[in-house]
């Protein structure tokens, strides 16, 4: 095969992927080789998700949000970014949240003001939240927040997002799978810290 790799895309013949394009497949290669290259668990694959999100949306703050023990709930497990720490381990019910609309119906929800109630200690800026669904089960939620006083997100933006949420949450399927031959309940070794030289 000859050609510029570079230059392969869905888009018209003969046009390069644009600039969001290959961010969002570089985003998308580095987890695919933190999971497959080294072994990085869910917790990792997480914290990887929510620092790609917040870099590919432009935005100050990401995290996601998994299904609580009762099912009712989503938790924040993991928000990269000035204040995450003020929101990580929150906890919200699913039928009374932004967070579990889209958990619920699989479907992105984006408002020009996160001023959902449920999600106290967010800025009051645009939010896109996309669920992180493999086409059997919603896993979880992604969320990015824009800064207070900027434009909700655009049809582009909200589409690389969902591209990315969408393969991101495939992936965290694998970090997460069962070991072939472990018993039940066993899952990837933990991450271990990689070495310097």
């Amino acid at each position: 095969m000859t050609g510029d790799p570079g230059s392969i895309g869905w888009g018209a013949a003969g046009t390069a992927p644009s600039e969001t394009d290959r961010r969002r497949l570089a985003a998308t290669f580095e987890l695919m080789s933190a999971v497959v290259l080294d072994g990085t668990g869910v917790p990792g694959m997480l914290a990887l998700v929510a620092a790609h999100a917040r870099e590919l949306a432009r935005v100050p703050l990401a995290f996601v949000a998994l299904p609580g023990e009762d099912g009712n709930t989503l938790r924040v497990e993991v928000a990269d970014g000035p204040g995450g720490e003020r929101i990580r381990g929150l906890t919200v019910r699913r039928g009374r949240s932004m967070l579990g609309r889209a958990f619920t119906s699989r479907r992105a929800v984006s408002a020009r003001i996160a001023a959902d109630q449920t999600l106290t200690g967010l800025p009051a800026g645009p939010i896109l939240i996309l669920p992180l669904e493999t086409g059997e089960a919603t896993r979880g939620v992604l969320a990015v927040l824009g800064r207070v006083g900027a434009e909700p997100f655009s049809p582009a933006t909200a589409r690389q997002m969902l591209l990315f949420s969408d393969m991101a949450a495939r992936l965290i399927e694998v970090a997460g799978a069962r070991l072939p031959g472990a018993p039940p309940g066993v899952t990837e070794p933990p991450l271990q810290p990689r070495s310097s030289g």
